[in-house]
């Protein structure tokens, strides 16, 4: 009821519990909305600026994987002319030029660590082959250099300890470097040595004079033996199911150390060969005739 100041009759005011209702709902509502329009507001101030944020990564991935392009080429116009110069020593000394084989993969047993490239996701994988390419090559190219020289310097011992003897006959099931993963996966992962495959109990035999440095069992790579060369090389012989040398002992080029398997982390009966320079792995078909 409402009452007037002056003499008039007093005015009566009748609102209905629905029209209250109604109008607690539309405050209600209306909070709500005003809520979900600063939240959208909000919102999209942030995904603008996580797109320009992802635009300038893009940017910066971008103008690398440029720079890593142009890099490559560089080395790959290098890498012909060190090729030119080498041809040319070697016509000098009379040493005929040996073409490079070309290695396929083959089914059977393969294994060994996975180096996942998943960091690298961004980056075309293209690159990486060229990348793995020329470094393969310029690996090759210094063992036919140091090769020269110890001619030069008639060096027998050095080749003693260059390992170029196979270490099991078969089918090489899985080359050196990138790799779809054999235990699964869509990730490329980096295989650092090859897999040869053959029957179980199959003889591996070192693949140069050296002294054993490990014969022991490995997480990922079973029964393993590890042979220091000297000159910086050292070899690794994986997955064997026998092991018939003892750390210390002394080998010479061709003696049986280990008789092949499928230990560790292995997908079948294989051997898992690495080879090793001043700490960093090769391609084996770099020494492997």
């Amino acid at each position: 009821m409402l009452i007037p100041q002056t003499a008039d009759k007093p005015y009566t005011l009748n609102i209905s519990t629905l029209t209250i209702k109604t109008i607690a709902i539309s405050l209600v509502l209306l909070v709500i909305i005003t809520a979900g329009v600063f939240t959208i507001f909000y919102n999209s101030r942030l995904e603008l600026q996580a797109v320009k944020e992802l635009r300038q990564d893009n940017q910066m991935k971008a103008e690398t994987i440029e720079w890593l392009d142009q890099e490559i080429k560089q080395l790959e116009k290098q890498k012909k002319e060190i090729t030119d110069k080498q041809n040319e020593i070697k016509k000098l000394m009379g040493i005929k030029d040996d073409e490079n084989k070309e290695v396929t993969s083959v089914s059977g047993g393969k294994g060994g660590a996975d180096v996942s490239m998943h960091q690298y996701a961004s980056v075309d994988e293209d690159i990486f082959n060229r990348i793995q390419n020329l470094r393969t090559y310029l690996d090759r190219q210094e063992q036919e250099l140091d090769e020269l020289l110890a001619q030069v310097n008639n060096s027998p011992e050095y080749f003693r300890s260059i390992p170029n003897q196979w270490p099991v006959s078969g089918d090489i099931t899985s080359p050196y470097g990138w790799r779809k993963s054999p235990f699964g996966g869509r990730t490329q992962t980096f295989h650092d040595g090859i897999d040869i495959a053959n029957d179980v109990g199959t003889d591996i035999v070192a693949a140069a004079d050296g002294e054993v440095i490990f014969s022991g069992y490995q997480a990922v790579y079973g029964r393993t033996v590890i042979i220091d060369h000297g000159y910086g090389f050292t070899t690794k012989y994986a997955h064997n199911s026998a092991l018939l040398v003892e750390k210390g002992d002394k080998v010479k080029k061709g003696d049986v150390i280990a008789k092949l398997g499928s230990t560790g982390r292995s997908t079948g009966p294989h051997l898992h060969f690495t080879v090793t320079k001043w700490g960093n792995t090769q391609d084996p078909l770099i020494y492997l005739p």
